[in-house]
């Protein structure tokens, strides 16, 4: 069973502070110092997590002053690196949460039975969600498991609604890196339903193949991401 380095941890809990309001927008953070003392680490690990906090926009740093709760960004999906839905929003302001579509072993079809580099019927686990954000639907996942790495993925819920977090935690998944391609599109009647949505509707079509630590394909998934919920990336120069 994996477990969440300290940072991360340290991450989480700020992170839960600040969207309960426990640190509101403006206050001021604790010193590194502090909260190395605090959390009982080291101020490099306390560091790494003020990092993630201000790649994510949570904080602002200044200078001689300090660090500082940043208000709320726009709204979307932050695309900085591998991780579930809820963080990609995390620090834009929205509150996520799902409606569960689908979820069950299914023989694959031909594209995903080459995506995760199997035959045609073999069966996988496929997780079919609409993604919310504040109550509207922001996006259609549609995602592929294959059976091996994930036995009992939908015979409970999943931990915290995360994907991620559940292959981490509950099956020992260590995640590495993913291969993620994008289209604009237009959506089908089958897919703009549980959006709701009409047919034709431009959308963001998302494939993510993600690998785990030894390079074996873990997940394989599409996303129609609506317009009104973008994704956000921060581009840093060389």
């Amino acid at each position: 069973m994996s477990r969440a380095p300290r940072y991360q941890v340290i991450y989480d809990d700020l992170v839960s502070q600040i969207r309960s309001g426990t640190l509101a927008p403006a206050a001021r953070l604790p010193s590194e110092t502090d909260l190395a003392r605090q959390y009982g680490v080291s101020r490099m690990t306390v560091r790494q997590a003020l990092d993630l906090l201000d790649s994510d926009r949570f904080v602002v740093r200044r200078q001689g002053s300090g660090t500082f709760v940043s208000g709320h960004g726009e709204r979307g999906r932050r695309l900085n690196r591998l991780r579930s839905f809820a963080d990609e929003i995390a620090g834009t302001g929205g509150a996520p949460s799902s409606r569960l579509i689908h979820c069950a072993a299914t023989p694959m079809p031909s594209d995903v039975a080459e995506a995760l580099g199997g035959m045609d019927d073999d069966t996988a686990n496929r997780l079919t969600r609409v993604r919310l954000i504040d109550g509207s639907p922001a996006a259609l996942q549609d995602a592929w498991i294959p059976y091996s790495v994930a036995p009992s993925l939908c015979r409970e819920p999943l931990l915290d609604d995360s994907l991620y977090r559940t292959l981490t935690e509950r099956f020992g998944v260590e995640l590495r890196y993913a291969d993620q391609s994008m289209t604009a599109t237009l959506l089908t009647a089958e897919r703009a339903d549980p959006l709701g949505t009409e047919p034709g509707t431009p959308a963001l079509e998302v494939r993510r193949t993600t690998y785990g630590s030894r390079g074996e394909i873990v997940e394989f998934t599409t996303s129609w991401t609506l317009p009104g919920f973008p994704f956000l990336l921060r581009i840093d120069a060389e």
